[in-house]
């Protein structure tokens, strides 16, 4: 959603992950994170998405980065699963193309069904790519900063997360812009 969407003003904010000792619970309200899962990459290749208009209707294209593409096999028409919560979506990577992107029909279908949308940021971690290409994907929401009050009014403090979510354990300092 558009700040002239939603009425308000929004600016860029930074989120830090620190490593740090135990800490007490944050003051803040906590996220829909832990409710949704959002885990650590594994190490494997992967690419990320923030979802524009053209990625969602009437279009409904989204391809891999350039980067990533050529980790993938090149030919016409190769079966593509997105896993997501558990869940499994066939498509079909188009990789002989100029434009290599995932048909329309199974990227539309996995879309709607887990309600992507504008702003959301998707992260595309690849786990095979011999005969089937298979991504492991997260989807972090757009609204993340919303949940947080005073989020948007300042650039100068980030939003410190102490932990991975779920997980307990601290990693090396960790910045998004």
């Amino acid at each position: 959603m558009s700040s002239s969407e939603s009425g308000r003003r929004v600016s860029s904010c930074r989120i830090v992950v620190e490593n740090q000792t135990a800490s007490p619970p944050p003051s803040i309200p906590t996220t829909n994170m832990q409710r949704v899962g959002i885990k650590p990459l594994s190490g494997k290749p992967y690419f990320h998405a923030i979802i524009l208009k053209t990625h969602l209707s009437p279009r409904f294209t989204l391809g891999p980065s350039s980067k990533i593409c050529s980790k993938l096999p090149s030919g016409a028409a190769v079966p593509t699963v997105l896993n997501y919560h558990g869940k499994s979506w066939d498509m079909i990577y188009n990789g002989q193309k100029k434009a290599k992107q995932f048909d329309t029909f199974g990227w539309r279908k996995f879309a709607k069904d887990n309600c992507v949308k504008v702003g959301d940021a998707c992260v595309f971690e690849l786990m095979e790519s011999k005969e089937k290409i298979i991504f492991e994907v997260q989807i972090l929401r757009g609204d993340f900063p919303c949940e947080f009050p005073g989020i948007n009014e300042s650039e100068e403090e980030p939003i410190v997360l102490s932990e991975l979510i779920g997980t307990g354990e601290s990693e090396a300092p960790f910045v998004i812009d």
